[in-house]
């Protein structure tokens, strides 16, 4: 009983996202753990080593991710809050312009704002499939979730800086084989990175 307590308690600090913060909520994460992916850093369809573009790799170690599928977050080497801000204006630059894309609430984390491609006509096929979806940031911890072109999510996993989420390419959860967690940025050369990364999901995000 006391590891069950324990285990909720754990997934309630990550903080809200996806599901209900309760009772509730933590037992549809952990129905969900069975489903979730063995391999976090190959894509399907891809070498799962290779290098599309360049891409700096990021130093050091991967940080340490909470064993939850939703919310999906990492545990150590959070962002500031001043990292996380300079990441929440470069997603909502990609909107203050004419431009394709525009912001609305994300439809997979259910809270906070997401950038949308606005016309899912000349949406590419990974972006099709998450109704228009390119990326929204956590900002309890600066990590992001972005969905990219299978060889750039290939990179951007090769290159150390993120991994599949967990249900990604399961059908049934309606989240694209690309679905891709974003690490937070440690520095500003972490966060320099990570809006190259933003940068390439928009300029890939139509067909």
């Amino acid at each position: 009983m006391k590891k069950v307590k324990n285990d909720y308690t754990a997934w309630m600090e990550l903080g809200p996202g996806g599901l209900p913060a309760n009772v509730g909520g933590w037992l549809i994460t952990t129905a969900l753990r069975p489903f979730a992916r063995r391999d976090a850093l190959r894509v399907d369809g891809t070498s799962g080593t290779g290098m599309h573009w360049q891409l700096e790799r990021r130093p050091g170690p991967r940080p340490t991710i909470a064993p939850y599928p939703i919310p999906h977050r990492q545990l150590n080497d959070r962002g500031t809050s001043a990292l996380i801000a300079r990441l929440i204006a470069a997603v909502t630059a990609e909107a203050s312009s004419d431009g394709p894309f525009h912001l609305e609430r994300s439809r997979f984390e259910r809270r906070g704002e997401a950038l949308y491609l606005s016309d899912l006509r000349s949406a590419s096929p990974w972006i099709s499939r998450t109704k228009g979806e390119i990326v929204h940031v956590h900002e309890t911890e600066g990590s992001l979730h972005v969905v990219l072109q299978p060889d750039d999510a290939q990179t951007v996993i090769s290159a150390g800086w993120g991994e599949l989420h967990p249900l990604a390419g399961r059908p049934v959860f309606g989240l694209p084989e690309t679905y891709v967690f974003l690490y937070a940025p440690r520095d500003s050369d972490d966060a320099d990175r990570i809006e190259s990364i933003i940068h390439r999901a928009t300029a890939t995000s139509t067909r």
